[in-house]
């Protein structure tokens, strides 16, 4: 693991919260449902979400802002970004940000392996680290 990535997992335990700080009943269903016992295999997470939402509904996307503007024709409400390894460089975690920052994004929930993207109209807007 290197320094950026070390420096930044310390944080993000600093940080991170658990369910008792989500507001939002539906990220409350969804973290204790899916998030909490997958949260640290990325890899199984995203199939419990591809069961719990359908395979077309989950798109995985590499760290990288301009990839996440240029799907923007295929997501609707439904549809969640999965994002593996914001952490892995500075570079792979400022475009992480751009996409958590972007008015599109109205829910993120930072795993540190894992960033999940919802554009869903119909939730607040909200940053979880979890």
């Amino acid at each position: 693991m290197n320094i950026f990535k070390q420096k930044n997992r310390l944080l993000h335990l600093l940080k991170k919260k658990n369910e008792y700080s989500i507001h939002s009943p539906y990220m409350f269903d969804l973290y204790n449902k899916l998030i909490k016992k997958n949260r640290k295999n990325p890899n199984k997470l995203i199939h419990a979400l591809e069961e719990e939402f359908g395979k077309e509904n989950i798109i995985k996307i590499s760290c990288s802002y301009i990839e996440f503007q240029n799907i923007q024709n295929q997501v609707d409400d439904k549809t969640i970004l999965c994002i593996k390894n914001p952490y892995q460089s500075k570079e792979s975690y400022m475009e992480f940000h751009k996409i958590t920052n972007d008015p599109r994004t109205l829910v993120s929930v930072d795993l540190f392996f894992l960033g999940l993207i919802s554009q869903n109209k119909d939730l607040s807007r909200q940053h979880y680290i979890l």
